[in-house]
């Protein structure tokens, strides 16, 4: 606003109004929304919900144009496909984590596996790094423990 030549001075006032009168709209489409995703027994909003919200509600008219292109509702499929998302989420996070672990842990057995008695004495201070730096991680990974722990 303040950098369009065609608009003067602004007031101090105006962008705090814009802003309040942006967060009442969005507030009152996401609960009309909300109550659409729910009539659905759907767990997740998406842009479905928004479009039929939109065609529903008279007052968001001026949306139409912008939701065209979204694909409609489907019915119980929908409720599958959330399912569907669950599954996948879960089989990611152990995989994710097991790439990790799985790389520092076959590195620690590398070194093991050297012959003479100071590379050993090296590596067990290098293991000892190894430990720390594992367990550094550990509370980001709270739910999957290092492989350092599972042997």
């Amino acid at each position: 606003m303040q950098t369009d030549e065609e608009i003067g001075k602004v007031a101090a006032a105006v962008p705090v109004i814009i802003s309040r009168a942006l967060e009442l709209f969005l507030e009152s489409l996401l609960k009309k929304a909300c109550q659409v995703t729910q009539s659905r027994n759907a767990k997740t909003m998406t842009t479905s919900h928004l479009k039929q919200c939109i065609e529903l509600e008279q007052q968001f008219d001026f949306l139409k144009d912008l939701v065209a292109s979204v694909p409609d509702m489907q019915g119980d499929g929908e409720d599958n496909h959330m399912d569907g998302d669950k599954g996948t989420r879960r089989g990611r996070k152990p995989g994710s984590g097991g790439r990790k672990n799985g790389g520092m842990g076959s590195k620690s057995k590398d070194k093991k596996l050297s012959g003479t008695d100071s590379e050993q004495e090296d590596d067990s201070d290098d293991t000892d790094t190894d430990g720390e730096e594992e367990t550094s991680q550990a509370p980001a990974q709270a739910s999957h423990p290092p492989a350092h722990f599972q042997r």
